[in-house]
């Protein structure tokens, strides 16, 4: 069984809370930030697109722009993570992800209403909670993995991220459309 753990830990609780902090103020800044974003032509585009593509199932754009993103940013997370020191380096990508996390969501249900706060509640907003917690998890608990399978951890949980995400759309949504 110590093939997986290099050493116990519970975690850093003082990162939690700066985590915590981050991303609630990030997500606060991107709901503030949705009337100058509504004037942006590109961003209104791309929440309709969302939409369009979650209500017609089109999931290959949707999964591939999901699993890119989320290698992007969990590998850039685990090098500052695991090859520095400097941890809290971190909480700068989890505060620019919560940001446009925030945009995302006000612009999806300001811009497309109704169609867009269910695609928001039921697809985006779980989506994007479990990636976050992702990024916690890679943040703080990457050193405690062994090293032999340390640069495989956020390969891991992206690709767990891509199947939740994938559920989320094809059985989940579809069961919600079903019953509207």
């Amino acid at each position: 069984m110590r093939n997986f753990h290099n050493k116990p830990s519970i975690g850093d609780k003082k990162f939690l809370l700066a985590f915590i902090i981050t991303l609630l103020c990030s997500i606060i800044c991107g709901i503030v930030l949705y009337k100058p974003a509504n004037s942006n032509p590109y961003l209104c585009d791309f929440a309709e697109e969302y939409v369009f593509f979650v209500f017609n199932f089109n999931n290959a754009s949707l999964l591939v722009t999901r699993i890119l993103s989320d290698l992007i940013y969990l590998y850039v997370i685990f090098a500052i993570s695991y090859f520095t020191k400097f941890k809290y380096l971190s909480l700068i990508l989890i505060f620019f992800r919560g940001l446009f996390f925030g945009v995302y969501v006000a612009l999806l249900i300001g811009v497309t209403s109704f169609s867009g706060t269910v695609v928001a509640i039921f697809v985006y907003i779980p989506a994007s909670l479990i990636s976050f917690v992702f990024c916690y998890l890679v943040a703080d608990f990457c050193s405690v993995v062994y090293k032999k399978y340390a640069l495989l951890m956020p390969l891991v949980l992206s690709v767990i991220n891509l199947i939740i995400y994938a559920l989320l759309i094809n059985v989940l949504f579809r069961i919600i459309i079903m019953i509207v």
